[in-house]
C-alpha cells in the first residue's frame, strides 16, 4: 500500500499536465484503439466497459462508442477531477469490481504499476462476463534504455524500474485463464531538443516512482546533475525517450 500511495501522489503532481505530456501514451492508446474498431462487431458491443488507469480520461470519449456504460478506475483522485466522466478512486490490486459484471476492459499503460500482474489479471478474469475481452499496453522490459545509460554515468543504483518480458505478462495472462487473441510489441520512441527536457519528460507524466531496493537515496547535487545531463546519449532526433510497449488482447 505504501507503493500505491507514492505512485498515486507521482500521478498526482503530473495531472494537470498529462495530457499535453503523454505523446508515447497517446500514440499506445492509439494502437490500442485501432485493435478495439477491428474486433467490435457493431458499437455498444460492450454493455460495461471499465478503463483501468484511466488517468484523466483522455481515452474516454474514444471508448463510449463501445460500450452503454463506461466507468474509468485510477490511483490518482486529482486525475481523474479532470473530467466528469463517471470513475472510482482505487488501487488497481484491489479492483471494486464485482465477478462476472464487466464486458470490456480497457488499460492503456497502466499495468506495470501493480505489485502482481498474476494477481492483477486473476481479478480482471474474475471480473468479467463469459466472454469478456481485455486490451492492454504496458511498458515492458528495455524501457528508459536512455535514461539508465545516462545514469550509469553518476552512480550504480536503480533509476528505471524493472518491467516484465512480453513473455511473462503472456504467461501470467494464461495463468490466469486467458486466451491470448493478440499480441504485439512495439518500441515507441519520444525525442527531446535537451537531455533536461528527456530526463523531466518522465516527471511529467507521473511515472518515476522507481522501486526496489538499490534506489538513490538522497538529492542529486549540481554536480551530479550536470554529470547526468553530460551522459545523456544523443541520437539524430535528440535526445529520445524509448519504451518498449507490450499490446494484448485476451479473452475470457
Amino acid at each position: 500500500m505504501l507503493h500505491a500511495n507514492h505512485t498515486a501522489r507521482c500521478f498526482s503532481k503530473a495531472a494537470s499536465d498529462y495530457a499535453n505530456c503523454a505523446r508515447v501514451q497517446k500514440r499506445a492508446a492509439e494502437i490500442l484503439l485501432s485493435r478495439l474498431h477491428n474486433s467490435a462487431a457493431v458499437l455498444r458491443a460492450y454493455p460495461r466497459l471499465v478503463d483501468l488507469g484511466c488517468g484523466p480520461h483522455q481515452n474516454h470519449s474514444a471508448l463510449v462508442p463501445f460500450c452503454s456504460q463506461y466507468v474509468g478506475l485510477d490511483l490518482s483522485l486529482t486525475m481523474l477531477q479532470q473530467g466528469s466522466q463517471a470513475s472510482v478512486c482505487c488501487d488497481m490490486d484491489q479492483l471494486p469490481l464485482q465477478s462476472q459484471s464487466v464486458d470490456l476492459i480497457f488499460s492503456n499503460f497502466a499495468i506495470q504499476w501493480s505489485a502482481s500482474s498474476k494477481g492483477l489479471l486473476k481479478q480482471m478474469h474474475q471480473a468479467l462476463r463469459t466472454q469478456g475481452k481485455v486490451l492492454i499496453s504496458t511498458v515492458l522490459s528495455g524501457s528508459l534504455n536512455e535514461i539508465a545509460t545516462a545514469w550509469q554515468g553518476v552512480d550504480q543504483c536503480h533509476h528505471v524500474n524493472q518491467f516484465l518480458t512480453l513473455d511473462e505478462l503472456i504467461a501470467d495472462a494464461k495463468n490466469a485463464g486467458f486466451t491470448i487473441n493478440w499480441q504485439q510489441q512495439q518500441t515507441l520512441v519520444d525525442s527531446y531538443p535537451t537531455a533536461l527536457a528527456a530526463v523531466r519528460s518522465v516527471k511529467n507524466i507521473g511515472g518515476n516512482d522507481v522501486r526496489g531496493n538499490n534506489k538513490r537515496q538522497g538529492l542529486l547535487g549540481k554536480a551530479g546533475y550536470t554529470k547526468l545531463l553530460a551522459s545523456y546519449p544523443r541520437s539524430n532526433s535528440g535526445f529520445d525517450v524509448s519504451y518498449e510497449v507490450g499490446f494484448l488482447e485476451l479473452s475470457k
